[in-house]
């Protein structure tokens, strides 16, 4: 603990908390003349190019890290938060069924970021509305997006001689791109890390940016916000991240090996890995440069599983950590990876590789025993001239911050509207994102179970499932099976005041309102086929604190309705949960009928 207040820790995650947003309404107007040399007025990406990436807006970055909604199945009228009025709050505002950037994976961590409120239009003197402004990101290079920004732009310190504070159309703002979860858990710290630089790459495409641009954003970056962007290609990037990460990486951790028909790449695709060892080499290479004696090195996730060795090569001496947020299956799946050594020893580069669990470390263990032939024991790695230590250290939540945005009058008065509106209902909730992984479709198979086999349900239970995307690629072949269930069921089970299945995307309601689900509900469900930490989970029972109603969950804690595959599930504090196989629609819908029946003692027992 005491090094990490006297030493300076180099945080290294793929995207950083910050990202660039380019504006291109009249903020940027700023006469050529007063501009310094090394400052170009003209937009550094083609503005042909920005019109047809960028097409929608978000307003909601405290759900996820980003969003690309599948359309909504149920119809408008279904949404809790779209026509209820609060009685304190006045209509819902900022509040728009619209798709939003896609997200970076995160798979792993829940946000607990304060509620955005509505960007307001900035007016001229003669009160015309100017045009929204454009915010770009990486992720517009392969879907098309655009996002209002409701975040301060803050002024560049090397213009302080001008009054405007928006001398470019590029500013930075947070980023929804970014490690959400690995973000609070570095604040929640305190003065435990009084000295820190976060290493990443921006969220936006950066392939036309010029020398001075990025000159301009580095100063700002370092001095503003303790970090150093990492300068990667387009053509990089896609390779690297929805190439290699999402179509090889991501499906294989979760056990579900990719099929070269379905995702056009395979487990010995050799470009996309090319982009990943590119990336990962321009990472070292930024960290290296910047290197101080005594630096702590963490590195963070499947992004950057060759970064520790490529540092370690670079500097012998440095100290050098690991942390994988996901999951890491068995040798048997991941012996499947082409470049599984290559992996294998980027990792063991670290003198310390942390997972969420046990079972994950002692699939590592037994990884590296199989495929290196290493020793492996139970507290580590033996290698020649070393031994890195391996251990289990889960990320939680920010609790404090988390009881502060509980505290919100606004979660309140939502709270009294959604019990209104769902008087006598019992309501299931869960939050997951939209791929294959996350077994949203066999959550909605099993729920139609339940109301063919339970007809006292019908109409007495209401399943609001928040969806945060993923992937284009990963999300399609899920998104379209799960609208189709969706439909089904409500075309089978609704009336005019009822609709069993409600699909809201995090565009569709805010921090406070989602919190005002969690503390409504009457059971949280994850089904997850494979996940990390399902910290949604300890979100829901913190604002269950008085309630104490069950969860429905996928490995995850207490009273829930849980599936054995997440690995929340692996701490002896989740198992009084409803265990569920979420591949048993019908063991699923028994475990949801017995967690919406259960007795105010018994939930209270197992709670306890």
């Amino acid at each position: 603990m005491a090094s990490l207040r006297e030493n300076r820790v180099v945080i290294a995650s793929l995207f950083l908390p910050q990202g660039t947003v380019y504006y291109d309404d009249d903020r940027s107007a700023v006469d050529d003349i007063e501009l310094p040399q090394s400052v170009t007025k003209a937009t550094p990406v083609n503005a042909a190019k920005a019109a047809q990436r960028l097409k929608s807006f978000s307003i909601v970055d405290d759900l996820t890290k980003s969003v690309t909604p599948i359309a909504s199945p149920v119809e408008d009228k279904a949404n809790p938060f779209s026509a209820f009025h609060s009685p304190h709050l006045g209509p819902q505002q900022g509040v728009r069924p619209l798709p939003s950037r896609l997200p970076a994976l995160n798979a792993q961590a829940a946000a607990v970021l304060p509620a955005i409120t509505p960007l307001r239009t900035p007016t001229t003197d003669g009160g015309a509305q100017k045009k929204p402004a454009r915010r770009m990101s990486r992720s517009a290079s392969r879907s098309s997006t655009m996002r209002r920004s409701s975040s301060v732009v803050r002024p560049t310190p090397r213009l302080g001689f001008l009054n405007a504070p928006h001398y470019t159309p590029w500013q930075i703002e947070a980023s929804s791109h970014g490690n959400t979860g690995l973000f609070n858990a570095v604040n929640s710290v305190g003065d435990v890390v009084q000295r820190k630089l976060w290493v990443g790459i921006i969220d936006s495409p950066t392939d036309e940016f010029s020398e001075d641009l990025r000159v301009d954003l580095e100063l700002k970056y370092q001095s503003q916000h303790d970090s150093l962007p990492v300068w990667i290609t387009d053509a990089e990037f896609a390779g690297c991240y929805d190439g290699y990460c999402h179509q090889v990486l991501w499906p294989t951790l979760h056990y579900a090996v990719p099929d070269a028909p379905k995702t056009r790449l395979n487990l010995y695709d050799s470009k996309s890995f090319e982009h990943y060892t590119a990336v990962n080499r321009k990472f070292a290479e930024a960290i290296v440069s910047g290197y101080q004696e005594g630096d702590i090195i963490m590195v963070n996730d499947y992004h950057l599983m060759l970064l520790p060795q490529l540092i370690r090569e670079r500097i012998p001496n440095a100290t050098i950590g690991f942390f994988l947020h996901v999951t890491f299956p068995s040798s048997e799946i991941f012996r499947c990876l082409a470049a599984r050594q290559h992996l294998l020893r980027g990792m063991l580069g670290a003198d310390l590789i942390a997972f969420q669990t046990y079972n994950h470390m002692r699939h590592f263990r037994q990884t590296v025993n199989r495929i290196l032939s290493l020793e492996a024991v139970p507290k580590g790695i033996q290698l020649e001239n070393s031994f890195v230590d391996v251990q289990a250290l889960p990320m939680g939540i920010d609790l404090g911050s988390l009881y502060q945005k509980r505290k919100d009058p606004e979660v309140a008065e939502w709270v009294a509207s959604l019990r209104q509106r769902y008087a006598g209902v019992k309501l299931i909730v869960g939050r997951d994102k939209l791929d294959e992984v996350q077994g949203v479709r066999q959550k909605v198979q099993a729920f139609e179970t339940l109301l063919e086999r339970h007809p006292e349900f019908r109409g007495k239970v209401v399943l609001i499932q928040v969806a945060l995307s993923t992937t284009s690629e990963n999300q399609s072949a899920a998104s379209d099976a799960l609208s189709t269930a969706i439909s089904r069921i409500n075309s089978r089970f609704s009336s005019l005041s009822y609709t069993p299945v409600v699909l809201l995307h995090t565009t569709e309601l805010n921090f406070s309102q989602y919190l005002a689900l969690l503390t409504v509900a009457d059971a949280f469900m994850v089904s997850s086929l494979r996940e990390g930490m399902a910290l949604r989970t300890h979100e829901f029972i913190e604002c269950q604190e008085e309630r104490k109603r069950p969860l429905i969950l996928s490995e995850t804690k207490e009273m829930l309705i849980q599936v054995q595959f997440t690995g929340s599930y692996s701490f002896s504090g989740f198992r009084s949960c409803f265990v569920i196989n979420p591949y048993d629609a019908i063991q699923t819908a028994s475990a949801m009928a017995a967690a919406l029946t259960i007795s105010d003692e018994e939930a209270t027992t197992r709670w306890n």
